[in-house]
């Protein structure tokens, strides 16, 4: 009888979700839009156009088109590869040093030091098939100094 009730319970909670993937979402266009608020500053909007593709070492190339307020467009490149189950090796063209990329849950965690000696602490969550909540914290010798809250979506 146990095993009947456990055998309803687990056709009732439906299928298990499958953790997310950062080199699927990323792979192919996906379009960000958001603001940026700045400590001092006041608030920027910001929207992102990425478009990502494998590479021949089974990384993902990620380049961006970033728009922030009235500010020139700058371009940027990541470069990210799975190393084991839930942690990536990862490389930005705006950081000083490596990027540390580890799944939690069914979120990623972002860290990083960008080249302006800026602590960077980002989290992507899923927030449907074709979208993601960024929401990004910026410090200065351990103070926040901007904050980042962008939707991003698959466009293929």
């Amino acid at each position: 009888m146990n095993a009947l009730i456990a055998a309803a319970l687990v056709v009732a909670a439906g299928p298990a979700e499958a953790p997310f993937d950062p080199i699927s979402f990323f792979r192919g266009r996906t379009h960000g839009e958001g603001i940026v608020k700045i400590i001092f500053t006041g608030t920027k909007q910001v929207s992102v156009d990425s478009l990502g593709h494998d590479e021949k070492d089974g990384s993902l190339l990620l380049r961006q088109h970033i728009h922030e307020g009235t500010k020139p467009v700058r371009v940027r490149y990541w470069r990210l590869r799975q190393t084991t189950p839930g942690h990536f090796a990862g490389t930005l063209s705006d950081a000083a040093g490596p990027v540390e990329v580890d799944l939690v849950g069914n979120a990623v965690h972002i860290r990083y030091t960008d080249k302006d000696h800026l602590n960077i602490d980002q989290w992507l969550r899923p927030s449907g098939p074709t979208t993601l909540r960024n929401r990004m914290r910026v410090k200065r010798f351990g103070i926040v100094v901007a904050h980042v809250d962008e939707v991003i979506r698959k466009l293929d």
